[in-house]
């Protein structure tokens, strides 16, 4: 790369300028892996057959949850999850993630090199004509070359961000110069365009280039802006590193603070340009159609003739995470909470390496939390002490769980993420109901990611709470619970598994839907309302369905002594108490 000097000697031609900066991001495209090969097309001709041109493959970055695809989805279950070693050889993620940090170093110097050709009216020394009047070559190779900025915004982890923050880092300011430019800060809020197919052209020199609109860079921004806020709402930084604070920890805790400040900073710059250029009218109704946290302003959602599956989505994605106070009313220091005696043992201890983890945390969570019409995890956290959790799960679709609502408390401990989260299972119509051989009636919930089973367990510094919700979300409430007890394992679909089945299915129509629209629990109590309104014509429908299913059984509190059970409340009574209540949630 050039110089500062001989950088500035490209400007006396705005049409260099924009040249070059083609040239520039055209090898930063190289560098992601985005550029489109078309050394292979066809060229047009009367005998030319067409042929199919395979999807572009655009690099993907983000976190989730590895799948072996060679697994015989038909195998005997050995328990939850539970079979395997707990140790866990992590070699081969190492070395992708040391070839990754190799590979960013080098991204992000070329980055912060073509930065330099950027139009900006902050340039050392002062603005050039083309920073004053950007020429069309320059809005156009912008307009169309960076794909880059979407797929590093596309990232739904602040975790992963924040471990890569050479490159995001050099994000940062290229977002700075476009954002603060009003020529460029309106190409962030546009769909970017990324080719999608690529053919022969009118002739044999040339190529056709299919482009499509994909979300705006401004749009992907509000994920990790979102992201951001709840990392900086857990985060505890000093300007001044703490006595009793280790170096590391205080400068990883500040690298995160400072990072998350960047991110919302980008996005205020943005939206004062755009607000300058295309009126605050314009930001308004782009911040309406954003992804977001909270309830609508409305209120209660509105059900017209339209898709409920898609109304419920919507409102379930927005209320999926939300702050609010967890504090006992009538005891002002005290929590409305299973772990609020462990939590009083904290007050006031500043413990840096937990304060980072929490904050993570919290920010996978706002946006990666399932919010569907099959099943969705909703979560409260106290909006003081953010290591105390509330989380309420909805029972999986095809489950003996299905649409009931279970509660869980959650409890990030003083060795947090270093050790497990604390987790108790609050559903259990008073401590009579055990659902699950891993849900017992006193709340404990067994699962080797808790350590309270074997198996692979929590590994230190890696493992994540919202791998502990997906794990009770999808291995616990499943679909025949019965075999979640190891020693019963090989008797999937036997007279008992049905039984116990049959149970369970009326233990969650007795406690976990009619008690909680009843009596729903704190803080949860217009979700639950709102859950079950919305779904009220599924219920009815599913209702019909477990008739069909049922056993005729009175309802056991240990589902594996239901056939010796002679007296509780059946099916049929369960459902009718349920009907009318959902007949009291219709207005």
């Amino acid at each position: 790369m050039s110089s500062t000097g001989e950088i500035q000697s490209l400007f006396h031609c705005s049409n260099i300028q924009g040249v070059t900066l083609g040239v520039a991001l055209h090898m930063v495209e190289d560098a992601f892996g985005t550029t489109l090969d078309t050394s292979q097309v066809e060229a047009a001709s009367p005998v030319a057959k067409k042929r199919k041109i395979k999807p572009l493959s655009r690099m993907m970055m983000g976190v989730g949850f590895g799948v072996d695809s060679s697994a015989d989805d038909n195998a005997v279950k050995k328990g939850t999850g539970y079979s395997g070693s707990a140790m866990e050889d992590t070699s081969g993620q190492v070395a992708a993630e040391k070839a990754q940090n190799e590979k960013d170093k080098k991204t992000a110097m070329l980055l912060s090199q073509v930065s330099l050709y950027l139009p900006t009216l902050k340039r050392e020394g002062g603005p050039q004509a083309s920073d004053l009047l950007v020429h069309p070559t320059s809005l156009a190779h912008l307009r169309r070359r960076s794909g880059f900025v979407n797929d590093l915004l596309r990232n739904d982890s602040l975790m992963d961000m924040s471990n890569r923050s050479i490159i995001y880092r050099a994000l940062m300011d290229w977002l700075e110069i476009v954002s603060s430019h009003e020529a460029l800060a309106t190409m962030l809020a546009m769909p970017s365009m990324q080719p999608s197919k690529i053919g022969p052209g009118p002739d044999a020199q040339s190529v056709s280039i299919v482009y499509e609109g994909s979300a705006s860079p401004r749009e992907l921004l509000e994920n990790v802006v979102i992201q951001a806020t709840a990392a900086l709402k857990g985060l505890s930084v000093n300007t001044e590193k703490p006595e009793d604070t280790g170096e590391t920890e205080w400068k990883t805790n500040r690298a995160l603070y400072d990072f998350c400040q960047r991110l919302l900073k980008a996005r205020d710059n943005i939206d004062q340009l755009l607000a300058s250029t295309k009126g605050q009218e314009f930001v308004d109704r782009m911040i309406e159609s954003l992804p977001r946290l909270g309830a609508p302003d409305g209120g209660i959602t509105t059900v017209p003739n339209g898709d409920v599956k898609a109304i419920y989505k919507k409102w379930a994605t927005r209320v999926r995470f939300e702050y609010c106070s967890l504090r006992d009313p009538n005891a002002e220091t005290q929590f409305l909470h299973a772990f609020n005696e462990q939590a009083q043992k904290l007050v006031g201890m500043d413990i840096p390496r937990r304060s980072l983890a929490i904050a993570k945390e919290l920010a996978i969570l706002t946006t990666n939390l399932p919010a569907e019409w099959d099943t969705s995890i909703f979560l409260r956290v106290d909006d003081e002490r953010v290591d105390l959790i509330k989380a309420m799960i909805v029972g999986p679709k095809d489950t003996p769980y299905e649409n009931g609502c279970f509660i869980f408390d959650i409890f990030l401990p003083h060795s947090y993420n270093q050790t497990n989260p604390l987790v108790k299972s609050m559903t259990t119509n008073g401590g009579l109901y055990r659902y699950n051989p891993n849900l017992y009636a006193d709340g404990k919930v067994c699962l080797s990611l808790l350590g309270t089973w074997s198996g692979p367990g929590w590994i230190s510094g890696k493992s994540t709470l919202l791998q502990v919700l997906i794990s009770i979300q999808s291995l616990i409430l499943c679909e025949e619970p019965f075999c979640n007890e190891p020693a019963w394992a090989g008797q999937g679909s036997s007279p008992a598994s049905k039984a116990y089945s049959a149970n369970v299915r009326r233990m969650t129509v007795i406690d976990a839907m009619a008690n909680n629209i009843r009596s729903p629990p704190t803080p949860f109590e217009v979700e639950i309302k709102e859950h079950f309104r919305l779904k009220t014509g599924a219920i009815r429908a599913q209702l019909e369905a477990w008739k069909a299913l049922d056993d005729g059984r009175p309802t056991a509190g240990e589902p594996a002594n239901v056939i010796g059970v002679r007296k509780g409340v059946r099916f049929d009574q369960a459902a009718a108490n349920l009907r009318t209540l959902l007949d009291e949630l219709a207005y």
